[in-house]
């Protein structure tokens, strides 16, 4: 569901919880808001710099190794995760940037409530199945 498509089911769109925005499901919708979320888990001292983060999901995504990687490849990512990722998730509190460090990324008070729903849910870094 966009925020293009009307919602045509019973009640009202605003009154259900999976249709807001702040909504835990809503949020971890995307692979690379979960990939944010178990990135920031498994990074010594819950700690992760956004370039560290933006490469790691661009050898994820491309199934590449290091040496494969173009800068340009790293920073469509890291911009794509600045402009669309990020803000959803620390206006959620799921995350938080570090007080002490830019650019550095660290979890946010809701941090544990989604690891908890990605880990007991189950998840996937996986893209949508393509259509063709």
């Amino acid at each position: 569901m966009s925020d293009n498509d009307p919602y045509d089911g019973p009640g009202e769109a605003d009154a259900l919880p999976l249709y807001r925005k702040t909504d835990l499901f809503y949020l971890l919708s995307h692979h690379r808001k979960r990939a944010v979320v178990l990135t920031l888990a498994a990074a010594p001292w819950s700690r992760v710099h956004l370039r560290q983060l933006a490469e790691a999901l661009t050898l994820l995504e491309a199934d590449a190794e290091h040496q494969t990687l173009s800068t340009a490849q790293v920073r469509t990512v890291r911009t794509n995760l600045k402009r669309s990722h990020l803000p959803p998730l620390i206006h959620a509190g799921v995350i938080a940037w570090d007080d002490e460090q830019t650019d550095v990324l660290v979890p946010g008070p809701a941090f544990a409530s989604a690891l908890h729903t990605l880990t007991t849910a189950g998840h996937s870094l996986a893209r949508p199945p393509s259509d063709g």
